[in-house]
């Protein structure tokens, strides 16, 4: 019988033909030491440059390396939850291809699995531009006031949590934005652990950030209305039997 997977890491991937090859290496070489019994599940969002080639022969070189391709972009969120449906392992870790988390920062993560279902990242002396700081500054206080969101660093993509987590939360698109506020509100206890962040070695990034402002600001009352519709009901306790066979009154 095959050993159990214990850890599946999901990551979605958009041009980055530049850093495929040697975010594999890193991987490989960061889990070593682990001894975890892991797959690599890669998740090529309609990417236009070579990267998909890339994966390909990544995957018959590597034979814990899984490959999911769309036919077209479908966004971040979408990739993230196709690699969590194809994923075996007991708990999963999310990265983004461009390393500027190190995949070498999981195993800070993983130290903290006893103590919580799901442990977030928070990236430290962040190497992003002062535009992107100052947008992420402002989504962290408008998400505090609207939606009562006291997550520290809402988009670090580094994080791990138990396979239950996705079975308990609803996905819509770009839910990754909301992902630590939608573990805790399903009863899950949240860990969050300072990594390491990194300035890109290869490429560049993919994303606009007007863009994704515009859309984060959607996003964020689309929460809020979702956080008010929950599906609520209580059970009533098996209190009488007939003929021997035990029945319920009305649950709802």
């Amino acid at each position: 019988m095959a050993d159990k997977i214990e850890l599946s890491l999901v990551i979605p991937v958009y041009n980055e033909e530049e850093s495929l090859v040697f975010l594999q290496d890193e991987i490989a070489k960061a889990m070593k030491p682990l001894s975890l019994k892991y797959e690599v599940i890669y998740v090529d969002d309609g990417s236009t440059d070579s990267s998909l080639d890339i994966l390909r022969k990544l995957s018959g070189r590597y034979a814990n390396v899984k490959v999911i391709s769309f036919m077209e972009n479908c966004g971040q969120s979408a990739a993230f939850y196709a690699g969590f449906r194809q994923a075996r392992g007991g708990w999963i870790a999310t990265l983004d291809a461009d390393l500027q988390n190190p995949p070498s920062e999981i195993s800070k993560l993983l130290e903290f699995k006893n103590e919580a279902d799901f442990i977030t990242g928070i990236r430290t002396r962040r190497k992003d531009s002062f535009l992107r700081k100052v947008s992420s500054k402002i989504a962290r206080v408008s998400r505090y006031f609207i939606l009562g969101d006291t997550t520290r660093d809402i988009g670090c993509s580094l994080r791990i949590f138990k396979k239950k987590v996705i079975e308990s939360i609803p996905f819509f698109r770009n839910f990754h934005r909301f992902f630590t506020l939608l573990a805790k509100d399903a009863g899950f206890k949240i860990k969050e652990v300072e990594v390491m962040h990194m300035s890109r070695r290869r490429g560049k990034s993919k994303y606009g950030t007007l863009k994704r402002a515009i859309e984060g600001v959607f996003d964020l009352f689309g929460v809020f209305w979702l956080r008010k519709r929950p599906i609520f009901y209580v059970k009533k306790n098996i209190d009488a039997t007939h003929n021997g066979n035990a029945y319920f009154r009305d649950d709802l």
